[in-house]
Parts: C-alpha cells; sequence; structure tokens
C-alpha cells in the first residue's frame, strides 16, 4: 500500500519543492506533502539492460548512462516519486504558460518522466541528445502521433483535452513517459524523496486527485486550507497498491 501525508500549511509556512501554482500570499494557503510507502517495499526493480550499440548517442555524465527503470521509484525513506497530485478550485483561473514546457529527450529517457500540462498549454517535445529519437504518443482525445525528431530539433503540439498520455521512442524502446494533460487548476507532481507542494489555495477545503504509471489513482480526503497561517495540520490517507480505475486512465 502507499500512504499519502500531508502537512497542510499557509503560505508563509510552506516548503517549496516542485510547486506548481501562482505563488501565494497572505490571501492563500498552502498543502505540502510527502508520499511513502506503507508496508513491506517491493524489491527493487532492476536496471535495464542496454546494449552498447543501443546507446549511442545517448548523452550521459561521467557516472554513466541512467539505467533505472522509473515505473516505481522509492527512496531509502520509503519516498514515492513522480505522483500527480492535482485540485480544481472552483472559479480560480487556469493559467497557461506563455513558453512551452519542454518534454526534453536526453540521456535516452524523456526527461521529466512525468510532465503535468494544463489543457490549453503547447508541450515541447525536444530532443537534446546526439542521435535520433522518435515520439510516439498514446493519445485517445488529442491527436495521437509518431515523429521523428532529430537532434537539437523540436516538435510543439498544443494539449486541448484532459487525459494521461502515454510517449514513448521507437527507436529506443525501453524509453518511456507520460504528458497527464489536466483540467486542474493547481497541481504538482512528487520529488525522487516523495515530497510535493502546492501554493496559491484560497481558504477552504479541498480534495485532491492523485495518480501514478503503477499505483493508479485515488482521491485524498478533504484537507482545510486556511488563509494567512503558519499553523500546520497532519493528514494521512492510504489506498490499495492497484487503485480503482486502473494506472493510464483519468
Amino acid at each position: 500500500m502507499i500512504t499519502i501525508s500531508f502537512l497542510i500549511a499557509s503560505a508563509m509556512g510552506a516548503t517549496e519543492p516542485l510547486i506548481h501554482a501562482p505563488l501565494a500570499s497572505d490571501e492563500f494557503g498552502s498543502i505540502a506533502g510527502k508520499i511513502t510507502w506503507e508496508g513491506e517495499r517491493p524489491a527493487p526493480t532492476p536496471d535495464l539492460e542496454l546494449k552498447e550499440e543501443a546507446t549511442k548517442g545517448c548523452k550521459h555524465g561521467p557516472e554513466g548512462l541512467d539505467k533505472r527503470d522509473e515505473s516505481l521509484l522509492i527512496d531509502a525513506q520509503g519516498g514515492v516519486a513522480n505522483v500527480v497530485l492535482t485540485i480544481e478550485v472552483a472559479g480560480a483561473e487556469r493559467k497557461i504558460p506563455a513558453e512551452p514546457i519542454v518534454f526534453d529527450q536526453h540521456g535516452c529517457r524523456f526527461v521529466p518522466h512525468v510532465a503535468v500540462v494544463p489543457i490549453g498549454a503547447t508541450v515541447r517535445f525536444a530532443n537534446n541528445d546526439d542521435t535520433n529519437h522518435n515520439i510516439h504518443t498514446y493519445a485517445k482525445k488529442n491527436a495521437a502521433f509518431n515523429t521523428n525528431v532529430a537532434p537539437a530539433g523540436t516538435l510543439d503540439k498544443v494539449k486541448d483535452k484532459a487525459e494521461v498520455i502515454d510517449v514513448k521512442c521507437d527507436i529506443h524502446p525501453w524509453m518511456k513517459g507520460y504528458v497527464v494533460v489536466t483540467e486542474a487548476t493547481h497541481w504538482a507532481v512528487s520529488a525522487a524523496d516523495g515530497s510535493f507542494a502546492i501554493a496559491g489555495l484560497p481558504a477552504g477545503e479541498y480534495e485532491l486527485s492523485w495518480w501514478h504509471e503503477e499505483l493508479g489513482k485515488g482521491k485524498t480526503a478533504k484537507v482545510k486550507v486556511e488563509a494567512g497561517q503558519k499553523a500546520t495540520l497532519a493528514h494521512m490517507v492510504s489506498a490499495e497498491k492497484k487503485a480503482s480505475g486502473g494506472a493510464r486512465r483519468r
């Protein structure tokens, strides 16, 4: 099972890992928390077995190519990475970034592994490796495409319907990532240690929705956010490892 632990705090007292919302003021509060694995952890997923010939042109640092399987990342303290959390605030403006949201191909993996995109935003699929890549999207509501992108090349696409889109590279079949197109007004993706924060929330009670590629989706209990306060409140919910609705439906 996973346990989702929330720390609800005012903007003045909140931490700031991976904030994907308007900056808070005295009129707003925020939610910060950590997603952790509860109970016995699964055995670590083996690194990908990649032949040297297949990885030519994949950029990497002195530590070598990152061969982790990113489908379920749990750190030493039980933090779960790449969980998407969203909130829809009635009457709030969904801000569309002026610049494209970059979904990169670097080191022959998608960076970030999971990108959250508000409806109407542009995604820039980029190739920062020294080898050709292919972008193959498995979309049902947005237009799917299957296009090669040369080194240093980019491809811009507008996403206008909410859904979770699987993205693969047919040239490097181990590459896989996700573009989560959302109607939400506020969102975050949990960091490597499971932490997240969402700021800019008017006072009120909110229910967060969460999604993970392996664990499925679910909702939290309602959490109370107060404006301009430093007080904190701990709140925990748990959900079955395979939540209802499946891992790729939203």
